[in-house]
């Protein structure tokens, strides 16, 4: 099923959502690495103030280009605009030992990103209403052309694993790859795999 939905997010939105659904997200996103989750953890134990609000929001495991000529520019709403040149998903894995804590402690509501997580963070996930949204191989260009601007960034120190607050419209196709009621679209493909590897060596066996 097709979804179109705009941020912020909330419980009810996402628990209605399922594993292998299509979902097109529009609104305010933030760019997030590993570096930039590790700090903003560290923030939270030292009760120090993050300067962005993800709470009901969505995160985006990627890499951007933007064009520093905009920089001075101002929207509408009077915050900085930079154009998004490119941008491209990072494999989430790197980002699974931050995750967890991430998404219970930020309140976020969907994570954006390639490859699958793993089991802590599909908990972390079906415990607080999240959603694993995992970009489509191919489709790098669509993704950058939903992109409408970058209105702030945040740990310019942190060089290409800064946080970027980016606006889209569209963003997608994004396939729900973990759900927030506890289904994986990565663990159920394995078991299909394991199953079909158990009966190609069973074959294998018979006609030995």
């Amino acid at each position: 099923m097709e979804r179109y939905l705009s941020l912020p997010l909330t419980d009810k939105d996402v628990r209605e959502i399922k594993a292998g659904d299509i979902v097109y997200l529009s609104g305010e996103v933030l760019q997030f690495t590993a570096a930039a989750h590790k700090r903003a953890l560290e923030y939270a134990d030292q009760g120090k103030t993050v300067p962005f609000d993800v709470e009901n929001m969505a995160i985006y495991h990627c890499y951007t280009e933007n064009n520093s000529e905009n920089a001075g520019e101002k929207n509408s709403a009077n915050e900085s605009r930079l154009e998004c040149k490119y941008l491209g998903a990072t494999t989430s894995a790197g980002v699974n030992p931050f995750e967890p804590d991430f998404i219970r402690t930020f309140k976020v509501r969907a994570v954006v990103g390639k490859g699958g997580m793993d089991e802590a963070t599909l908990q972390a996930m079906q415990e607080t209403g999240c959603l694993y949204l995992a970009q489509i191989g191919g489709c790098t260009q669509i993704c950058t052309e939903a992109a409408e601007m970058i209105t702030a960034k945040f740990w310019d120190d942190l060089g290409p694993n800064l946080a970027l607050k980016i606006i889209f419209n569209k963003l997608g196709p994004l396939v729900v790859g973990m759900d927030a009621n506890g289904s994986s679209l990565y663990e159920t493909t394995a078991a299909k795999v394991e199953e079909n590897r158990r009966l190609i060596h069973a074959k294998i066996d018979k006609g030995a």
